[in-house]
């Protein structure tokens, strides 16, 4: 998906995904994490996540190269949606005593709150 066809998701979807997870995080667009954090344009690596919640600047950073679908970009907003609404200590700790991507009860809780998703295809006209 092209990026200003994701924005105009985003545009339409987001305003009622913040507010029914409480949500006041703003939306930064990259093309992948590794693009980000470098600065440099066309800077790859070997994986990279749809999306991400920084708590310090409070901003969903939504990787464009995995935006492939509708459904990707509303799982993800919702996914890091709810991650703004957890307590950062509390998220690295659990990393800390080895919990994993798969077994973290934040990661759980934001996967399963992906799964309403389709409610959110209304807002959004093809």
């Amino acid at each position: 998906m092209e990026q200003i066809e994701i924005v105009k998701i985003v545009n339409k979807v987001y305003p009622l995904i913040s507010k029914d997870n409480d949500c006041n995080a703003k939306i930064e667009y990259h093309y992948n994490i590794y693009e980000r954090l470098s600065g440099e344009k066309g800077m790859t690596g070997e994986v990279c996540a749809h999306a991400e919640y920084d708590w310090n600047t409070n901003k969903i950073y939504l990787y464009t190269s995995r935006m492939n679908s509708v459904e990707d970009i509303v799982r993800s907003l919702i996914h890091e949606c709810v991650h703004s609404t957890q307590y950062k200590v509390l998220f690295d700790k659990y990393y800390e005593v080895g919990e994993t991507y798969d077994t973290h009860p934040y990661e759980i809780q934001a996967r399963s709150a992906e799964e309403e998703w389709k409610i959110y295809l209304n807002e959004i006209e093809y």
